[in-house]
């Protein structure tokens, strides 16, 4: 892996450093992006649109790394805005959406659905999303949902204001696993399956606190109470170290936990001026992603809680152990400023480790890149 990374960066990355960003606008309002991360391959990303009066799309974004052309192949939703897309790591045409629409002109209707990305980037044809089935079964508005891990490769969870259901899914069937009820007067507002646990276990934000739940009990296994000050809005666990985790919230903090410990944080920083909607570390796990409502994507170095930080060698010229320094600075290491409206999502690409994207919600899309000054400390 290291090899190909390498690779990878004296390759085509040369060409892209000249080519990214690159910025594309979405012609409705988006609020949810994620990768294709069943696909090894080619740099895909997914977003869905939100328009009252229009038909919605699903757009599968491709970027052609040889000439920097990012390839839009747009997928008609016909359930109605979409508010969250996520896609299955095993299932490379498996595709879940949380939408909503008005009947009758008064109601509005909030549901989930899984999909199957036929035609257009799939194939031959016109690009079309089959609908397996309905998530059915919440009894509040469907938010967010989430695709097993390792051990879990049929696996999805769907979240609820007030509860989630873990579901099994085929290619032609679904049916609900088990579900868990989440405490009275919380609201939920983000679901994350744990990489380690043999993918028993499933985090959830509610309020400013983080729950973590043994998924064959369905009873909280862990709490973090009052993780952020104000609602916590996201978590992600960190992909090469157990018990590892961060979370980010509307008091404009990045949190590090170890959930064996969760009366204080590991590490803290106040990285945006406004809410932190989104947190995805790379999987270097120094390195961590966050966009905010203050239009800003941030990249944080933390070594001190990675897998493998960074480290000085002792025979190191002066300037270079200087730089190397300045790499292992806790913090905020590079800022980009190229939305103007609040960033809801970022995703790292699942086919190039280095290689982000990020949506703002007047549906700006921005791909871009770590330096690649950063690059060589880490890869080489």
């Amino acid at each position: 892996n290291e090899y190909k990374s390498y690779l990878s960066f004296h390759g085509n990355s040369r060409m892209m450093d000249n080519l990214l960003p690159k910025i594309h606008g979405i012609e409705h309002r988006c609020r949810s992006l994620c990768a294709l991360q069943g696909e090894s391959e080619k740099v895909v990303f997914l977003a869905g649109t939100q328009s009252m009066t229009q038909d919605n799309v699903v757009h599968l974004f491709e970027l052609d790394e040889e000439v920097g052309e990012l390839n839009d192949i747009p997928y008609p939703h016909p359930d109605g805005e979409v508010w969250h897309v996520n896609t299955s790591p095993h299932h490379r045409q498996f595709v879940s959406t949380c939408h909503s629409h008005v009947e009758e002109e008064t109601t509005l209707v909030t549901k989930a659905t899984v999909w199957k990305l036929e035609g257009g980037f799939m194939g031959s044809g016109p690009p079309f999303l089959e609908a397996i089935g309905h998530l059915e079964g919440h009894t509040d508005p469907v938010r967010k949902t989430e695709w097993g891990p390792e051990g879990q490769e049929n696996g999805l969870c769907s979240l609820g204001d007030t509860s989630f259901i873990q579901w099994d899914i085929t290619s032609s069937d679904i049916r609900e696993h088990s579900r868990c009820e989440l405490p009275k007067r919380s609201i939920a507002s983000t679901i994350r399956w744990n990489p380690h646990a043999n993918g028993h276990q499933i985090g959830v934000c509610t309020d400013q606190h983080v729950r973590l739940y043994d998924l064959r009990t369905m009873k909280a296994a862990s709490v973090i109470e009052n993780a952020h000050t104000q609602t916590a809005r996201d978590l992600d666990f960190n992909p090469n170290r157990q018990y590892y985790m961060a979370t980010c919230g509307d008091d404009c903090k990045t949190v590090f936990w170890d959930s064996r410990k969760t009366s204080e944080p590991l590490l803290s920083f106040r990285n945006h001026s406004h809410w932190v909607w989104s947190v995805r570390y790379n999987y270097r796990d120094q390195l961590i992603l966050t966009g905010g409502s203050d239009s800003k994507v941030v990249l944080l170095n933390a070594p001190s809680v990675a897998s493998e930080p960074l480290v000085i060698e002792d025979e190191a010229e002066e300037q270079d152990e200087k730089e190397e320094k300045e790499l292992m600075r806790e913090g905020v290491i590079e800022e980009y400023d190229k939305h103007e409206d609040s960033v809801y999502s970022i995703a790292w690409s699942a086919a190039d480790p280095w290689l982000f994207a990020s949506l703002s919600n007047d549906g700006r899309l921005v791909l871009n890149k770590v330096s690649k000054e950063i690059k060589f400390k880490i890869i080489l």
